[in-house]
């Protein structure tokens, strides 16, 4: 056997992988991943990032993947470092991204024996990832050559299709770990083998086709008046243009939610409601009574909102059509057809069975639309009543509107889970600039946040704004180290209100109110200086008291390439009581023009 074989298989494993389109590795220190690591960096294809913390890894391997659509490869050691991954991978199930994860094992020898660093891998992320490929040991044999590349080029495929999501390779190595290279017959001729292979490309392709039966669909819109389009979190422009013609062919009213990416920059067209206030119509119990629709098509992954929630677990007896390419998002058990397609597909065959065969009720179709576009115009006039109010310390809706409205077209803009996402939706209508919207909604966790929008920004030239909460920040501090990758601006707002206040807006806050002394259980409120944590790694740091400090801070963070820490403190229970007042305000006018 010659001493090259490990070099020369892991050039193989490594170069097949960039042939079957896989573009960015993310590696983390470790002795037995050395073959694979060194073959990664030698790989011309690859762009290879170095993120010693696994479980910051794995995040930032998300956030590429995420805004990039393809699958990014994580290459860890054996033993415990993979284990770390586990968050970021059960995110990407959930959220239907693309990851690839090679792990290094140790021989089929040292397994059960003790032996450092090694553990069982086999199947590791459990029912999380899509598939497992155990590679083995190298083999010279041509069949075994043979067997790899097709293992690696099925693996990919795996990751992207019919259902993306995580795909775990382990791969085992035995000493010498580090890179041989040799002139012998048997080298060489290994290495021509090699080489050969690597002109083969990858043994399977595919593309997403329109698998769902849009007949019954396109027939439901024909006859109804009063229907809804809602648009959940989608990948960055997969589906504007299609949902944006489906919108002004039906008439319904278009229900788009920051993550939906139709809320900003969105193309317009003739007869097309946009409805970005919908979180308060559908929480007012009069507005969603007086809007209820008929029939509902979702699109996209489940929706932020929890007013949609509230309406659909409720009031809903009309048809509703989910229209997802993977999984069926359905949480409340209320659909009546799952069409198994991608948003754009099933948009684009339903305009044209409707633009053959016409829809019936325009009258009611317009009378419907227009009911929702004056409650739409309500909502913000409430919502901007609020925001105007004095006050004589930064409000949270307020700060968070502010930020928004300085991130530049063409950013790439990730929302924090909890308060952040959610107050973007409440106080930030749509406009012409584009901003392209990332959100970790696949399991809704608040970890890695820093991490994943760390990996957006090291594929995109353009500026990168994550909002996120004091505890979320607190949470991914590691993802600061991975932040250097980024490729222009990165901006980092950190949304300070003394802790989790989500809790403040659910019922356990009753309780707390009368026993504070438990409230700092779920507040958890981090009480440190956020300037320690950006000095640690040379990251410049803003701190904001007031609103029109806003301005300033966003205009030079995203127009320099550098990360920019802005800490904006606001008044720690004011999102609380900015939603009471938009709401009272909203019952109000109600009342007075019924």
């Amino acid at each position: 056997m010659s001493a090259a074989l490990l070099t020369e298989w892991s050039r193989l494993l490594l170069g097949s992988l960039a042939r079957a389109g896989v573009e960015n590795v993310v590696l983390s220190p470790g002795s037995r991943s050395t073959p694979f690591a060194w073959a990664a960096l030698r790989e011309p294809a690859f762009r290879c990032h170095s993120v010693a913390d696994e479980r910051v890894a794995a995040f930032f391997a998300l956030g590429q993947a995420r805004l990039s659509g393809r699958p990014s490869l994580l290459v860890c050691t054996s033993g415990t470092a993979a284990a770390h991954y586990y968050p970021a991978l059960i995110e990407a199930s959930e959220a239907r991204v693309p990851l690839l994860i090679l792990t290094a094992d140790r021989p089929f020898e040292l397994q059960h024996a003790s032996a450092p660093q090694t553990i069982d891998q086999l199947k590791l992320f459990g029912g999380y990832a899509r598939a497992f490929f155990e590679l083995g040991s190298p083999d010279a044999a041509p069949s075994a050559l043979l067997g790899l590349v097709r293992s690696v080029a099925h693996a990919t495929h795996v990751a992207r299709f019919p259902e993306p999501g995580p795909v775990h390779l382990n791969a085992r190595a035995r000493k010498p770990l580090e890179p041989v290279v040799t002139e012998d017959a048997g080298a060489l001729a290994l290495r021509d083998s090699v080489d050969h292979l690597l002109t083969r490309g990858p043994t399977l392709s595919a593309g997403a086709a329109l698998e769902g039966d849009v007949t019954r669909l396109a027939r439901a819109c024909a006859r109804t008046a009063r229907g809804l389009i809602m648009v959940g979190p989608q990948r960055p422009e997969e589906a504007m243009l299609p949902l944006t013609r489906l919108a002004a062919v039906t008439g319904f009213p278009l229900l788009c939610e920051a993550t939906s990416q139709l809320r900003w920059g969105a193309e317009s067209a003739p007869g097309v409601c946009s409805v970005d206030a919908f979180e308060w119509l559908l929480g007012s119990a009069h507005l969603a009574r007086e809007l209820a629709p008929d029939l509902i098509l979702s699109f996209g992954a489940t929706p932020t909102s929890g007013a949609y929630e509230r309406l659909l677990s409720s009031s809903f007896e009309g048809q509703r059509f989910v229209v997802s390419p993977h999984g069926f998002p359905d949480p409340h058990g209320l659909a009546t057809e799952l069409v198994s397609s991608g948003s754009a597909q099933a948009a684009d065959a339903t305009v044209s069975l409707l633009e053959a065969s016409g829809v019936d009720d325009g009258q009611g179709r317009a009378a419907f639309a227009g009911a929702w576009a004056t409650a739409n115009a309500g909502a913000w006039r409430a919502v901007e009543r609020e925001l105007s109010r004095p006050s004589a310390r930064l409000g949270e809706a307020g700060a968070v509107r502010a930020v928004i409205n300085h991130v530049p077209s063409s950013s790439v803009l990730m929302l924090g889970n909890s308060l952040p996402i959610r107050e973007v939706d409440a106080y930030v209508p749509g406009s012409p600039r584009r901003l392209r919207v990332l959100s970790q909604r696949g399991a809704n966790g608040i970890d890695g946040l820093i991490s994943g929008a760390a990996g957006a920004a090291s594929i995109d030239p353009e500026p990168t704004v994550l909002l996120i909460g004091d505890v979320s920040f607190m949470h991914d501090l590691g993802g600061l180290a991975a932040a250097r990758a980024h490729r222009g601006p990165f901006t980092i707002v950190v949304i300070d209100n003394g802790g989790g206040r989500i809790f403040e807006r659910l019922p356990v806050f009753n309780q707390l109110q009368t026993d504070g002394g438990s409230a700092r259980f779920w507040l958890t409120p981090p009480d440190v200086d956020l300037a320690q944590a950006a000095a640690l790694f040379g990251y410049r740091y803003v701190r904001v008291t007031h609103e029109p400090q806003i301005a300033g801070a966003m205009q030079r963070a995203t127009s320099e390439p550098v990360v920019t820490i802005v800490h904006v403190i606001v008044e720690g229970s004011s999102a609380r009581e900015a939603e009471q007042r938009v709401r009272r305000s909203l019952e109000q006018a109600q009342g007075a023009s019924a």
